[in-house]
């Protein structure tokens, strides 16, 4: 019970923190599906999804190499750690934005998104990367109020910026810009929360950790990268095949579906650190444990999203402009395919936990070349629809093959627990 008490309590913690997160799309909704018109709004959606792609190329997806590490290092051996995690990602992302300005043109009709925007994607891109960066120090850190803090300042920020943009007649200009200006601002103060001072970053870092970081960033890219793809692969598929516009309505439909992703990533987060304390202390003594929350986990997930899907069906028609109307009945299927992204993610972490990153990387590979496949062959027969359940398909079929993995993996602990058999790792 004690267990079970402490994780609610953390998930609930981190579904109040991220909730406010995810609530500035939804404050926007009513003003920008009012203000901007589906080809404007489309521009916005696909900046929000090429710079979630951009992440894991200019991060090399070392978030995860922190949780990874974290209890593997002292305090000064993670700040040398933390300090090079960021030192390459600013170069990473120095050089993506220079390649990105060199082939501009031929990004721009691949991309859909003007050419002399582009740059801002992979800006954003790093914004985000850092931003996350200093969340999962604090969550592993167990510093929940400078976690909260963080989004907070965020979320006020990136309100206040948008909105004022957008009075002065900016656009969806003023939407990408308000947004980085939040996010700039609420980097810098969540990586002063956790001790790092400007002048800390104007050196070089020692060479130590480079090969780690590139090593980790190589082998579990696909992994790391998974959701960024998966969800470009959709905007991008429906901006060629059904238009700008498509990703706009697509992006709407999502919106909604983000509350109940909120949700899970809250229970993933609080769950994480307490899976690898679990397993790292006594992984022969907590599988009881282990299996009654994540039983516990998949029947509220499901219940969780399908009550969102409810309120959502009564909310929409008033918080969304008529010209997105048409996002309200693709909603159940988006929502699908979140519910089942929510238990992929869940089955990764027992593979995170045992370092398993390559088997990891091979999952998501699947699901990413999956869901580009049947996103193509249905996009156009069934539309947005057939788009969205090449997504749901795409992550129940390896939703099932991990889910074989860590049950054997289970197994084997448990025989072990009974001395049937020598300790296998991994």
């Amino acid at each position: 019970m004690n267990a079970k008490r402490f994780l609610a309590l953390q998930s609930l913690f981190y579904a109040f923190a991220n909730g406010i997160e995810a609530l500035v799309p939804f404050l926007l909704a009513p003003i920008l599906t009012r203000a901007l018109d589906p080809a404007e709004y489309g521009i916005w959606v696909l900046f929000i999804t090429y710079a979630t792609f951009l992440r894991p190329i200019v991060g090399l997806t070392t978030q995860d190499a922190i949780r990874m590490r974290f209890y593997d290092f002292d305090q000064k051996q993670l700040d040398q750690f933390t300090h090079t995690i960021l030192f390459v990602m600013t170069v990473l992302a120095l050089a993506v934005a220079g390649l990105t300005w060199i082939l501009r043109e031929p990004l721009e009709a691949a991309t859909k998104f003007p050419a002399e925007w582009l740059a801002t994607v992979v800006l954003g891109a790093f914004l985000f990367e850092v931003f996350y960066t200093a969340l999962a120090l604090q969550q592993f850190h167990n510093n929940r109020k400078a976690f909260l803090l963080t989004q907070v300042a965020q979320a006020v920020l990136s309100l206040v910026f948008i909105s004022g943009f957008l009075y002065a007649g900016w656009d969806w200009r003023g939407v990408i810009l308000g947004r980085m200006g939040g996010l700039s601002i609420a980097a810098l103060l969540s990586l002063w929360t956790l001790g790092y001072r400007p002048r800390a970053f104007l050196r070089i870092p020692e060479r130590s950790f480079y090969r780690q970081i590139a090593r980790f960033g190589v082998i579990y890219w696909p992994s790391g990268m998974v959701i960024m793809a998966v969800a470009m692969t959709d905007k991008v598929v429906a901006a060629h095949y059904l238009g700008v516009s498509a990703s706009a309505i697509y992006g709407v439909a999502a919106l909604f579906a983000s509350a109940y992703w909120v949700l899970n990533h809250s229970f993933v987060l609080a769950w994480t650190p307490w899976l690898f304390r679990k397993l790292r202390a006594a992984p022969d003594d907590g599988i009881a444990d282990v299996l009654t929350i994540s039983a516990i986990y998949f029947v509220l997930a499901t219940l969780a999203a399908g009550g969102i899907y409810v309120a959502s069906l009564i909310v929409a028609p008033y918080l969304l402009g008529e010209d997105f109307h048409s996002a309200i009945p693709l909603m159940k299927y988006i929502m699908g395919a979140i519910l089942l992204q929510g238990f992929f993610m869940h089955n990764m972490k027992f593979l995170h936990y045992d370092k398993s990153i390559g088997v990891m990387s091979a999952c998501s590979a699947i699901v990413i070349v999956l869901n580009l496949i049947l996103s193509m062959q249905w996009a156009s027969s069934l539309g947005l629809r057939g788009i969205m359940l090449a997504t749901a398909l795409s992550f129940a079929v390896v939703f099932a093959a991990s889910a074989v993995m860590v049950g054997y993996r289970l197994y084997r602990v448990a025989k072990v627990k009974k001395g049937v058999e020598p300790v296998v790792s991994g």
